[in-house]
């Protein structure tokens, strides 16, 4: 479950800033001079952590510290096949596109390249358990996605025996820094995203746009995202207008430490958008807030609502986790909702793989959950109450 528990525990950033600010004096910026060839375009509408820029015949991505300095992290130069290297961009990395094949070591990118239809670009993902998507699920068992395990042990020899066209990880922002180092020295392109520092959900979902850029897929990207926006907008202004916003709490004591989502966290906006008061909304921080059991009762056991409880499924999960959970409200009303209502063929939840693309059905789940009265007949998806 490491892979789960890492979107629950990850608090640290290392902003490293590239030397260089490899903006190109020379280059004609689309909208400025000439055509371009690029007939469909994408702008960042959410994000604060990738910007993506056309020019005449290329595009460069650039990555950011999720902070208030804004320093840039990375670039990448994205140039068709046949177009020289522009000058100006020495710290870029340079990715011809558009790219032919991909790696993704997690699965939350599976959910965007599945709604991208560039399912049969995946030539291997880290491990096959878990694989939710129908598609790769049936490309792995053909033999045409192999493994090559996770990041802290990746088989770095068979990924260089599969020469990807890119390989897709998450971290710092600096694939410098995130991939394996004798990748790199290898000619291998590696793609690092800041996905888990974003502050919203149509933030994270964002991130859609900067896997397409390597795909040219500007096109089936901007139809995705404009179409999730709008239903994550729309259910979000439904809750605007709610006189009753119960109170809720998250997540379960893990390790002697209990990870709250920081008020400023995508999870927080997304409790916020469904109608919710989130009791550590006050808060600034972007990442986990390292709370003691003690800490949080003081706060949250008069909380209407517990979720995210994790791998719990029944109520008994509860006083198994610790018997002191008998004392909050949200137990004693069996007001407490898990995310593993979807689970793959291995028993792995959905929610991580597809949940990020599919924000707007995760609103409408909390939503349902909070405000029932709003959404009559939906029926949550992602969320399940705890059984009895």
């Amino acid at each position: 479950m490491l892979h789960i528990l890492l979107y629950s525990i990850l608090i640290a950033f290392i902003a490293i800033s590239c030397k260089n600010n490899n903006n190109s004096g020379s280059a004609e910026r689309y909208g400025t001079q000439g055509d371009s060839i690029y007939p469909e375009k994408m702008k960042i509408e959410y994000s604060k952590n990738f910007t993506i820029d056309y020019f005449k015949n290329y595009k460069v991505i650039s990555v950011y510290a999720p902070d208030d300095k804004r320093d840039l992290v990375f670039q990448y130069l994205l140039l068709p096949e046949n177009v020289e290297t522009p000058k100006g961009y020495t710290n870029a990395m340079v990715v011809r596109t558009p790219v032919k094949s991909v790696i993704s070591l997690t699965s939350l990118y599976l959910g965007f390249l599945d709604k991208l239809n560039l399912t049969d670009k995946i030539i291997a993902v880290d491990k096959k358990e878990y694989v939710s998507s129908d598609k790769a699920a049936k490309l792995i068992e053909e033999g045409k996605i192999s493994e090559v395990g996770e990041s802290f042990s990746l088989n770095v020899e068979k990924v260089l025996e599969l020469n990807p066209g890119l390989i897709l990880i998450f971290g710092n922002g600096n694939p410098l820094v995130d991939g394996n180092p004798k990748l790199v020295k290898n000619g291998i392109h590696v793609a690092s995203t800041t996905i888990h520092l974003e502050k919203s959900p149509l933030a994270r979902a964002e991130w859609i746009k900067f896997v397409a850029a390597f795909f040219d897929c500007e096109k089936e990207a901007n139809v995705v995202f404009n179409k999730l926006s709008e239903n994550y907008n729309k259910l979000a202004e439904m809750t605007k207008k709610v006189d009753y916003r119960p109170s809720v709490f998250t997540e379960v004591l893990f390790g002697g430490m209990w990870y709250e989502p920081g008020g400023d966290s995508y999870m927080a906006k997304l409790l916020k958008d469904a109608g919710a008061s989130y009791l550590w909304a006050d808060d600034n921080s972007t990442g986990s807030l390292n709370l003691t059991y003690e800490q949080v009762y003081e706060k949250a056991h008069d909380a209407d609502f517990w979720v995210n409880v994790q791998t719990w499924n029944k109520i008994g999960d509860v006083l198994k986790n610790d018997s002191r959970n008998s004392k909050f409200k949200a137990y004693k009303t069996k007001n407490i909702y898990t995310y593993n209502a979807l689970v793959n063929r291995y028993g792995f939840y959905e929610y991580w793989e597809d949940g990020i693309i599919n924000c707007d059905i995760i609103l409408s789940d909390l939503i349902k959950i909070f405000h029932p009265e709003l959404l009559l007949v939906y029926k949550p998806v992602y969320y399940k109450k705890l059984a009895d």
